[in-house]
């Protein structure tokens, strides 16, 4: 490893926030409601990796610009495999901490960046679904998921009534601002909330990683 000068600071800086800051935020939330405890090991997971794979290519890399030595999705292939590597033990609980800082600093402005060029928000949406049904406090497994969060007791709250009104997760004005107005991102993030909640994660995570929506969630219907 060596050291890299550049004048071009924000550049890297935007594309480690983008890429592998966002990239946690991705998976961890998945993974923790799956009860599977390290980074490496959501990896693992045959779902949790091509949707980590889908929403990188398809919604953020776009909006991250090239850094000498490095473009977008070469990053994106350095950090799938930094994450695969087992040798690495980062758990998801970590990484999920305090994701009330961490998802308006790394997911959300990617989601801006989405609807002002519009381009698919879908998989950012169901980022934050993921995150909205990890607060609510209990895996699939039924098993407690401890507080986590600085603001626990009002995720916790908000999460258990966005469990049959999404649109309570979004009216978290000091998180999502105004993206709770905005109709393609508020659409999206409620049908697979609602999905998640109705027939799993992981067969909310087919259905976009696979281009399909059970028809009872399309836009419009949920």
């Amino acid at each position: 490893m060596g050291a890299t000068f550049t004048d071009n600071v924000h550049g890297f800086e935007t594309q480690k926030i983008r890429i592998l800051n966002a990239g946690h935020q991705i998976i961890v939330n998945i993974a923790e409601i799956l009860n599977i405890e390290t980074i490496s090991e959501a990896m693992e997971h045959t779902q949790i990796h091509a949707f980590f794979l889908k929403v990188q290519s398809e919604e953020i890399v776009h909006h991250v610009a090239q850094v000498p030595g490095m473009n977008p999705q070469q990053y994106v292939n350095l950090i799938e495999r930094r994450f695969s590597n087992p040798e690495i033990i980062d758990t998801v609980r970590r990484v999920a901490f305090d994701g009330s800082s961490r998802h308006p600093g790394f997911i959300l402005p990617t989601v801006h960046d989405g609807l002002a060029a519009g381009v698919s928000v879908e998989g950012l949406a169901f980022v934050e679904a993921a995150w909205a049904r990890m607060c609510e406090g209990t895996r699939e497994d039924g098993s407690i998921i401890e507080a986590n969060d600085p603001f626990w007791d009002t995720l916790m709250k908000t999460a258990k009534k966005a469990k049959t009104e999404p649109q309570a997760w979004l009216e978290m004005r000091n998180t999502y601002g105004s993206l709770a107005d905005q109709p393609r991102f508020k659409s999206a993030f409620s049908r697979w909330l609602l999905m998640i909640w109705d027939l799993g994660v992981e067969t909310a995570l087919a259905s976009y990683c696979d281009n399909r929506v059970p028809v009872q969630y399309e836009e419009g219907q949920v």
